[in-house]
């Protein structure tokens, strides 16, 4: 663990993670209304995606440095933005890791008030399987994080099978609903029954529907009919670093 500590401070140090930001798209207006900060890796000019490191670091714990990390430089930016009168939101992953800390939320707070950003903001995403380990630790964790002012989004939904029962137990503002769903949505009717369903679910107990991986025009058309609300993916852009991201939606 020291040699995994010591090879984690050097990268901090060195400024090796990096922070990319991916747009998020008002389905009706086409206008960027916010966006995910990603991580990745920089060592040497070589880009190492987060599948490479985040379970490694999921697994010696020092994921919550991490994401401390990430959610600290995403503070700095959201400042930036707001001086120049720019209020999009941005969505972080939270680990698994946090839902058992109650002093988590304070140490959020305590960071926001640094920099003089509201929680609404921030959208903390959780996984569904982070949910699944414990659903009463993920449960107070949600209500918690409520009570402070901050957005909850399930990430990652659909991929496992007890998606919709997690929506029983904890409440969200916001699904991002699995790529997959996309795949082959137009060879099959039933396919976009599945699709459109959820979506009007999510509608009915008053939680915000975001699609992931939109790759052409026909699929941004049809999220756009069926009524989703926000749309991400490769057809309107991929992770930009952040001066590129400022470059082309916030300047």
């Amino acid at each position: 663990m020291n040699k995994q500590l010591e090879d984690f401070e050097k990268a901090i140090k060195n400024k090796e993670f990096k922070i990319y930001m991916q747009p998020k798209f008002d389905s009706r207006t086409k206008k960027v209304v916010g966006a995910e900060a990603l991580v990745r890796r920089v060592v040497n000019n070589k880009i190492i995606m987060p599948k490479y490191f985040i379970p490694k670091y999921e697994e010696n714990g020092l994921i919550t440095k991490l994401d401390n990390y990430v959610l600290e430089e995403v503070c700095i930016i959201l400042q930036k933005w707001k001086s120049k009168g720019k209020y999009l939101y941005i969505s972080v992953n939270e680990s698994p890791k946090h839902l058992s800390n109650e002093e988590h939320g304070k140490e959020l707070i305590n960071l926001l008030e640094k920099y003089n950003i509201s929680p609404s903001h921030i959208e903390l995403e959780v996984t569904e399987n982070a949910v699944i380990q414990d659903i009463e630790k993920a449960r107070k964790a949600q209500e918690r994080m409520h009570e402070l002012g901050f957005i909850i989004s399930m990430d990652d939904f659909g991929v496992g099978y007890s998606s919709f029962s997690m929506l029983k137990n904890i409440i969200i503002d916001v699904l991002k609903i699995d790529k997959i769903f996309l795949k082959d949505i137009f060879k099959h009717r039933r396919y976009q029954i599945i699709l459109e369903s959820i979506i009007d679910m999510a509608h009915k107990l008053r939680i915000i529907t975001v699609m992931e991986g939109v790759k052409n025009k026909k699929e941004m058309e049809y999220l756009q009919e069926i009524g989703c609300d926000i749309l991400q993916g490769y057809y309107f852009d991929k992770p930009l670093l952040i001066s590129e991201f400022e470059k082309k939606y916030i300047n």
